[in-house]
């Protein structure tokens, strides 16, 4: 595979025109695919910015994606990480040439060990990523961060439709968990909750998520890959609704969630997605990656592993004769619990995270909902 094939390299003097000289930049920090670089350079980047535009306007204008890089490149970095930006995807003539594109790419960086972070216009293209996970054959654990999900199908163009019925209705698709986090109830049909619900996938309400944000950290810590879409930022464009809503997650918290996303160990995909192209948008964006980064140079490393000593380890009782294995890293003081898998042949429980208050339940002998629902998954 010729990766570079698949880009148009980014003309720097559209992006910062050279003004920002200070070595602590993020501009200054970032390789930038200008054209002269190599396949063989490549392993020594541990992420990749991908920028994909749908829009096809001949207007001489910045796209979305080279708009969030302008403010993003102006921006100071206090951490080091080799980051590559390979620049935007080439559209094709068709939606699904971006989608094979994307499934290329991120296929690609996935087998290099290299995350993705993807900056688009368009809210369905995670569909392309999650295409990627599909090639390795493994479970997938995907967080979607949305106002929003439709999974319609009837009289719809199947390139307009959201991208978890398009997986879903795959077969032999590899997709193990999707959490909707931030939903706003009168957005989303009560169906699709009940469809949701029945799958045993996660949905929290942004009620929810503004009342204890901490919660949503165990559900992306599984991610796989993390889809956020600025539509669920309070006073952004809605385009399913043609109007700008009121309300929403603020800014500082989607960079939490973003941060939250970045320090998780076991993500290798993240993107940002139906970005317009306006100012406001594009520097809520670029400080979003910005604080993903950030988490990502904070990577703890610590899932359970076999290590005796390490974790400490607790075993609480949660009915006569059933109980609940828990971890707590010293090293995050985050949590992790086991459920048993007696499907498997090869391992006897799974691990997944979770948090303080699911021991907390678990100790007055409550069952914690997060162990209940993975329990009937994979039971």
């Amino acid at each position: 595979m010729q990766l570079f094939d698949f880009f148009d390299p980014i003309d720097v003097k559209l992006i910062n025109e050279n003004k920002y000289a200070e070595k602590s930049r993020f501009c200054n920090k970032v390789v930038i695919n200008n054209g002269q670089l190599t396949i063989d350079e490549i392993g020594k980047f541990k992420i990749a910015i991908i920028g994909v535009s749908t829009s096809r306007s001949k207007q001489k204008k910045l796209s979305a994606p080279d708009l969030v890089r302008q403010y993003l490149y102006s921006l100071f970095v206090h951490y080091h990480i080799n980051i590559i930006d390979l620049g935007n995807l080439k559209q094709g003539k068709t939606p699904s040439d971006i989608t094979y594109g994307i499934r290329e790419v991120v296929s690609f960086l996935y087998s290099k060990k290299i995350l993705a972070v993807i900056i688009g216009d368009n809210n369905n293209l995670p569909f392309g990523s999650y295409l990627a996970y599909e090639e390795s054959k493994k479970p997938v654990n995907i967080v979607s961060i949305d106002s929003t999900i439709s999974l319609k199908q009837k009289n719809m163009d199947i390139e307009d439709m959201h991208y978890l019925p398009r997986i879903v209705l795959r077969n032999n698709n590899c997709l193990f968990n999707y959490s909707l986090i931030g939903y706003q109830t009168y957005y989303v049909n009560t169906d699709d909750l009940n469809t949701l619900s029945r799958l045993f996938f996660d949905a929290v309400r942004l009620g929810i998520v503004q009342a204890n944000i901490s919660e949503t950290e165990p559900l992306i810590r599984d991610a796989d890959m993390v889809a956020i879409h600025l539509r669920s930022v309070r006073n952004t464009r809605h385009h399913e609704f043609d109007t700008f809503s009121p309300n929403g997650i603020d800014s500082q918290e989607f960079c939490q969630l973003a941060r939250y996303a970045g320090i998780s160990d076991r993500l290798t995909s993240f993107g940002i997605y139906g970005i317009n192209n306006n100012k406001e948008e594009a520097i809520t964006a670029a400080q979003t990656i910005w604080y993903f980064l950030e988490g990502y140079s904070q990577r703890k490393h610590d899932y359970p592993a076999k290590k005796p000593g390490y974790w400490t380890k607790f075993h609480v009782n949660v009915g006569k004769d059933t109980f609940i294995t828990f971890y707590k890293s010293p090293k995050s003081e985050r949590w992790w619990m086991e459920v048993p898998y007696p499907k498997s042949g090869f391992i006897k429980s799974l691990i997944i995270s979770c948090s303080i208050s699911d021991y907390q339940k678990a100790c007055i002998g409550e069952v914690p909902d997060r162990w209940w629902k993975f329990y009937q998954k994979i039971c």
